[in-house]
């Protein structure tokens, strides 16, 4: 078996042919680590200053993660536009254009990331104050946000190179770049905090020298490396215009459709604080959960990007056989994948939230949240998985609609209509929303995919036969 995987690890680079079923999984699981590797900045994080600084100080840091995940699940959404128009490029033989859409997507990510720090950084006590975050940890809570969008940049350029990597066949240099960078993260999570006592502040700087770290290293590679279709290089950064336009046609949906999913998580989240107002324990149990679910989240997304990207790559070379194996067999990896993962919440739930709190009450807390999600995450992956098949066909606005409509709209409904209920006031109640959510999403994901899938087969036919 693990010779198996390492046969197919040296294989992912040619996405069109060969035994897919293998190659999905080796793709997926470098950038699964890539997430994780990422995840355990905040992760880290939070246990370091739980345990050498305070509660308090843990709470400043996970109030800011609805917020930090909006914002990189919006760029990285973008970014996917980059993957699918170079996988698309690669898969046609188009090294001109791939050229192109390398060195377009970075200026852009550098431009949009200094803008966005910027931003963020003069309004973050203004987003915090919206959010309802409570008094007790507010000044920490903005200092970390305050740093956080100091880093910005390296976010996007990090997400924009990794996601150029993964459209040329590599996921495993951005998941060694992290894994590098993590390492670090840690390294000086405890200097800074255990060492000069720098408490909140010291996890952000920690943070933003990683995330500078990562986005270098990708950088390089993507510059240095012979192994690349196309490299990075200096001369030929220059934004062009017809390229940007074609991976904002893609990518910009997919990032709007990021948005409209969390946007009302953050509402979500400053709900949390109105169940029982000053209860730390409640409120770090149930983010702690949450923090766990990212997790999940990483397993699900990496099986998603991986398939999207096989996609992107047969259509490009008009392989619609490979198309139909690619679907099938990145459904079946889920469905794998989320039968583990609710076993882990099954056997493993308390270890796993003890990593953050200690206090049963937080304990018990952050399981009734797991165990709404926890063991209904395949719901969770039939949703992200219809969308990135869309995706892959360059269809990105269909999920961002269903996404808008089903999770943004319904789930803002549902907690301004029925919370304020005594009954409904409980975190039961208020995260059984997501799984609710997921259920009527994905059924208009499928109906969309039904509908366009043998649309975009035919035209891919046709083309070949004009080709002949």
């Amino acid at each position: 078996m693990l010779k198996s995987l390492i046969y197919y690890f040296k294989q992912t680079k040619d996405m069109t042919n060969g035994h897919l079923f293998g190659k999905i999984i080796a793709f997926a699981i470098p950038t699964m680590l890539t997430t994780f590797v990422q995840l355990l900045y905040v992760t880290v994080d939070l246990s370091t200053v739980h345990f050498g600084d305070s509660a308090e100080s843990m709470g400043a840091i996970a109030s800011n993660t609805a917020l930090i995940n909006l914002i990189i699940v919006v760029f990285t959404g973008v970014s996917i536009g980059a993957n699918v128009l170079l996988s698309e490029a690669r898969g046609a033989g188009n090294k001109e254009k791939a050229n192109k859409v390398v060195h377009t997507s970075l200026i852009f990510a550098l431009i949009s990331g200094i803008f966005v720090g910027i931003v963020g950084f003069i309004v973050s006590d203004n987003i915090l104050q919206m959010m309802g975050t409570g008094e007790h940890y507010f000044a920490k809570a903005a200092l970390y946000l305050k740093i956080y969008f100091a880093g910005v940049p390296f976010v996007l350029l990090y997400n924009y190179s990794a996601q150029l990597l993964i459209g040329q066949g590599d996921s495993k240099s951005p998941f060694i770049s992290l894994l590098i960078a993590g390492l670090l993260n840690v390294a000086f999570d405890v200097w800074f905090v255990f060492g000069f006592k720098m408490g909140v502040a010291g996890v952000a700087i920690a943070t933003v020298i990683a995330e500078a770290v990562s986005a270098f290293v990708c950088l390089f590679v993507l510059m240095k490396s012979k192994k690349n279709y196309v490299n990075l290089s200096l001369k030929d950064l220059k934004v062009d215009g017809i390229v940007l336009k074609e991976v904002l046609k893609v990518g910009l949906p997919a990032g709007l459709q990021g948005f409209f999913f969390s946007l009302p998580n953050v509402l979500i989240q400053s709900s949390l604080y109105q169940i029982d107002p000053g209860n730390v324990n409640l409120e770090n149990g149930v983010i702690a959960a949450g923090n766990i679910e990212s997790y999940f989240y990483a397993v699900c997304d990496a099986i998603c990007i991986s398939t999207m990207t096989f996609i992107a790559a047969n259509m490009g070379a008009k392989k619609i056989e490979n198309i139909k194996k690619v679907i099938t067999y990145g459904l079946f990896w889920g469905a794998i994948m989320c039968a583990i993962l609710a076993a882990i919440v099954f056997f493993f739930h308390r270890p796993l939230l003890s990593l953050f709190v200690e206090e049963l009450e937080a304990i018990e807390a952050g399981y009734t949240r797991l165990s709404l999600t926890g063991y209904l995450y395949f719901l969770d992956f039939t949703m992200l998985f219809t969308g990135s098949v869309l995706r892959g066909l360059k269809r990105s606005t269909y999920p961002m609609i269903t996404t808008l409509v089903c999770c943004t709209g319904l789930r803002i409904i549902l907690v301004l209509t029925l919370f304020p209920f005594p009954m409904f006031h409980t975190v039961f109640w208020l995260y059984a929303l997501f799984p609710f959510t997921w259920i009527v999403a994905t059924i208009c994901n499928t109906v969309a995919l039904l509908t366009v899938l043998p649309k975009d087969l035919q035209k891919i036919k046709l083309t070949r036969v004009e080709a002949l």
